[in-house]
Order: structure tokens, then sequence, then C-alpha cells
């Protein structure tokens, strides 16, 4: 899967984990609703200054819009840890040390 995909499967999944809309983000960023369709399909890349507007209004460090996951991940292994990063990062710490604590007991189990 190429960069452009991946990014726009970050910024898809963050969106939506933050409960905005595409017309809502497009309005935040100062985009058209069409510009950040094209983003999340992987169609187009954001500008800079996108990225920059994408960070501030996502309330995420640029970095993290390209942790994609791994060069071996499937498409949906991608879109699946990139709604697990977008949920984590909205959690407290106590959350979060539980939900580690979940999935490795998942991951022990295999």
């Amino acid at each position: 899967m190429d960069t452009k995909k991946r990014l726009g499967l970050r910024i898809k999944a963050i969106r939506k984990q933050k409960g905005l809309t595409q017309d809502k983000l497009a309005e935040l960023i100062d985009r058209s609703t069409d510009a950040v369709s094209n983003l999340e399909r992987g169609v187009s890349l954001p500008s800079f200054e996108t990225l920059d507007r994408l960070s501030e209004k996502l309330e995420v460090p640029i970095r993290d819009l390209f942790d994609f996951g791994g060069p071996q991940a499937s498409s949906e292994k991608e879109r699946l840890l990139s709604q697990l990063q977008a949920i984590a990062r909205d959690m407290d710490e106590a959350k979060l040390a539980t939900a580690v604590k979940q999935i490795q007991a998942l991951y022990d189990g295999k």
C-alpha cells in the first residue's frame, strides 16, 4: 500500500475517533469536503499547511498522522491499528493501562 493510502487511512481513523464528519473536518481545516475525501481515499497528498491544520484540529502530533503500523501490514490491519491508536490516544492513563493488559492477555492467548 502506498503512502497516500496509508496517510488517508490514518486521517480517516483519527477523524472518526474524534467524532467528526468529513464536512466538519473540512470546515475546521478550511478545505472542501471533496478535498478531505480525496485525502482519506489516498487520491491526493496534503500540503504542509494542510498537515499542520489537520494536526492542530485533530489534536495529534503531525508524526502520528504518519504512524502506519509497519510496512508489511495489510490495509485492514493498518485500518485497525489506526483506529486502535486513535482510541488509545484519548484514554486517560488508568484506562490505557487496563487496555494494554487486556490486549496483552489476548496476545498471550494466541
